[in-house]
Parts: structure tokens; C-alpha cells; sequence
């Protein structure tokens, strides 16, 4: 068995000279790295950051349901910052240890069960009609322009109005609202944590949770047809859930569906209109778009990393992981395992075979996967049926918003 020692001083020179985290740049195309550390070291330790990346399909699928590992990371997290912003962070982490993707077993079933009173498939399904029109608003605004920036004006706006009007935010408050979202994106996915994005998290926390709590309040005064509504009620019910976990798993769905759905329908987009043979393919068979959904989140996944905390020392294909270890989950390098997808660097959208893990896997799968592929499909087949000329613009540059844990276009120009 390999010691983490033992692990820093791999006899390969490449070994984690070729690791894409020690190369910014590399972040546009990790994919040559991933599969070089999935076929020579599955499970790799990165002396940098102190965590574990593990590449290969079958063990992150494994390890996302693994008892010996904790979805509960925020000690990690707060032990990952640097030392000068910790007490603000440990201030809000309180809250956000109270998220659903932060728990486990027994708790982690309880709040989940408590989640699916306001936000099931069910319910997902009831919002088409409100998806739709939040679709079609913003496409009416650029209609006669011409040209629209895909992501920026399209795909970022409409899941912050999708999500602001189902948890019940006022209009008025939904830019706020989706900045507050974008500064805890980056601090959990830029790696290493920096101070910068740790103050602008625990400043944007502070801000999220007065603003929910004053919503809650208005709901108790005022019951309304909206999630935070029906998490009262059965709150008052039942006795068995909190107002600060309400708060806390508000936030989250704020957060973990905005820019994550952005990503997919701006990949969808790009990669669509960058292989034109799929292109013709989906335009003359409008019902192929499940299938390309599903093949964008294999090979281009909105969000690549999953941590989890070791609970205990325990070996995996000879390396020992001691407890407290942050150990991530490299879905991107999953969704690309020869062992389980064939051709799986082809972008290909009749692919029918393997299962990608972009929503996780296990107890822990996303709780709004079902709404994500819904917005997304909505969104993308009004777009390709009101703007069917649509050509990306050769003339302006596209933005990438791409870290270790987020892959997507923030800035993604296009003529029709």
C-alpha cells in the first residue's frame, strides 16, 4: 500500500507535473490530462491543495455511495481556506453544513424527504408553462436585433428567473439575488480557495440569509403558491424541520441550479453549432434533443468535481486515504472512460449507451436533475425553433467559465 508520502514522490516525472490544476490554460482542455491520470494513476493525491482526485468511472461511481465517505465537506472547506478568513467563514458555515448535499444517512434522507414536499418531479413538471414563458420573454427582447449573447442573455437569465420565481423571490431582487448565487459558485469551485472569494461568499451568504428570512416572514403573514409556502406549512405540521434548514436548502437550490443549467445550455449551444453534421441531425429531427442533452452532460458536464471528506483511513487500489482527506470526484474524467462509453471523446448525439454521472450518483443524486434536462430542453428547442439561423459570430470572442469545478460559456456571441 502507497502512503501518501510515497504518493508525492511518484517515480513518473508526469505525475502531477502534467496535472491540469498546475496550469491554468489547461482548464479550457483538461481532457488529455485526465486521461493520461486515468490510465497511470486513478487515484492521485496532490500535494498543492492536500486532496485526492480520483479519474476512473467505476470508482467515482462507487465512491459517491461509499460510507466512508462524508458528504458533510464544509471542514474541509473551512480548513482549505487560508487562515486569515477562516472565522468569517466558520460564521455562515452553520448554515451551509444544514444543506441536503451536506448530509448523510439518516439525516440526509430526512431533509431530502422534507425537500420533495416543495420540489419533486411532480412539481418540476407543473413549471413548464412558466419556463416557457420566462423562454420566450427573453428571445422577444432580441428578436429584432439580430444577434444574442447565448449565455449572458439567454441561459443565465432565464434559470435565475426560473429559480427566483419558484422559491418566491421578488422580482425586483432577482438580480441581487443571482449575484449572491455567482459568488459562492466560484468560492467552491475555484481551487485553491483564495481570500477574495471567501469574503465575497461569506458577504453574500449574510446577504442571502436576511433576504430569506424576511421572505419567510412575509410567507407566514402572507401564504403563497411557492416552494418556501409549502415548506411552512409542513414546517408548522410536523415540527420537523427548522427555519434556518429551510433557509439554508432555499439557498442551495438557488444556487446549485443557476449557473450549473447555464453551463448545460450553453455547452449545448457551442457544441452544437461547433459539429455541424450534429447540427443538420438535431434540425431535421427536432426529437433527438433528450439524446443531446444527455450527450452534452457526458462530454462536456456543467460541473466536474464532487468533494467528500474521508470518515476513516481506508485503502483504495493500494493508497491510503486517511480520515479528513478531501477526496474529489472527477466526473468530467468519468464521463469520459473508454471502460464505460465507447468513443467517448466523440461528441455524438445518438449515443444511446452509458450513463453518465453528471448529476451524481447514488442517495446523493441531484435533487434537480428532473428540472435542470426540463429547463434545458425548454430552452433550447424554443431557441432552435424561433432562431433556426443561429451561427455562432466569428467576429467576437467567446468567454469561458471554466475552474476546476465549472465548465461553461459565460459569454457566448451568436448571429441569426
Amino acid at each position: 500500500m502507497k502512503s501518501t508520502a510515497e504518493q508525492l514522490f511518484s517515480p513518473d516525472p508526469r505525475a502531477g507535473a502534467e496535472f491540469f490544476l498546475n496550469d491554468p490554460q489547461k482548464l479550457d482542455n483538461p481532457f488529455p490530462d485526465l486521461q493520461y491520470f486515468r490510465e497511470n494513476h486513478p487515484v492521485f493525491f496532490y500535494p498543492p491543495l492536500q486532496q485526492w482526485f480520483i479519474f476512473k468511472y467505476a470508482d467515482v461511481a462507487a465512491l459517491f455511495s461509499d460510507s466512508r465517505l462524508s458528504a458533510n465537506r464544509m471542514i474541509g472547506f473551512v480548513d482549505a481556506a487560508p487562515e486569515e478568513v477562516r472565522q468569517e467563514l466558520r460564521t455562515i458555515a452553520p448554515y451551509l453544513e444544514q444543506w441536503v448535499l451536506m448530509k448523510d444517512a439518516e439525516e440526509h434522507t430526512r431533509i431530502r424527504d422534507f425537500l420533495h414536499l416543495g420540489f419533486n418531479a411532480a412539481i418540476a413538471h407543473g413549471l413548464k408553462d412558466q419556463i416557457q414563458h420566462s423562454a420566450d420573454q427573453l428571445l422577444d427582447r432580441v428578436e429584432a436585433q439580430g444577434f444574442i449573447d447565448v449565455s449572458s442573455e439567454y441561459g443565465f437569465l432565464m434559470t435565475a428567473y426560473v429559480l427566483s420565481d419558484f422559491l418566491g423571490v421578488r422580482s425586483q431582487d432577482r438580480d441581487q439575488v443571482v449575484q449572491w448565487s455567482v459568488d459562492f459558485v466560484d468560492f467552491f469551485n475555484i481551487l485553491p480557495i483564495t481570500a477574495e472569494t471567501t469574503r465575497r461568499m461569506v458577504a453574500s451568504a449574510n446577504g442571502l440569509i436576511g433576504y430569506t428570512q424576511e421572505l419567510i416572514a412575509d410567507r407566514r403573514r402572507a401564504p403563497q403558491d411557492d416552494f418556501l409556502s409549502t415548506l411552512i406549512k409542513a414546517e408548522t405540521e410536523t415540527g420537523n424541520f427548522t427555519d434556518d434548514e429551510i433557509i439554508a436548502n432555499a439557498m442551495l437550490i438557488l444556487l446549485a441550479g443557476h449557473l450549473a443549467v447555464r453551463n448545460l445550455i450553453g455547452n449545448a449551444v457551442y457544441l452544437l453549432l461547433t459539429h455541424p453534421a450534429q447540427w443538420s441531425q438535431l434540425q431535421s429531427k427536432p426529437d433527438l434533443l433528450t439524446n443531446v442533452i444527455q450527450e452534452v452532460l457526458r462530454y462536456e458536464p456543467p460541473v466536474t468535481l464532487i468533494p467528500r471528506i474521508a470518515l476513516q483511513d481506508f485503502e483504495l487500489h493500494g493508497n491510503l486515504i486517511h480520515q479528513g482527506q478531501i477526496v474529489q470526484l472527477n466526473i468530467a474524467s468519468a464521463n469520459r472512460d473508454p471502460d464505460h462509453f465507447t468513443d467517448p471523446d466523440q461528441f455524438e448525439i445518438n449515443r444511446c449507451s452509458g450513463k453518465p454521472l453528471s448529476f451524481g450518483h447514488g442517495p446523493h443524486t441531484c435533487l434537480g436533475a428532473v428540472l435542470a434536462k426540463q429547463e434545458a430542453n425548454i430552452a433550447l428547442a424554443t431557441l432552435f425553433r424561433r432562431l433556426p439561423n443561429l451561427r455562432l459570430d466569428p467576429s467576437q470572442p467567446i468567454g469561458w467559465y471554466r475552474n476546476a469545478g465549472n465548465r461553461g460559456p459565460e459569454i457566448l456571441p451568436c448571429l441569426f
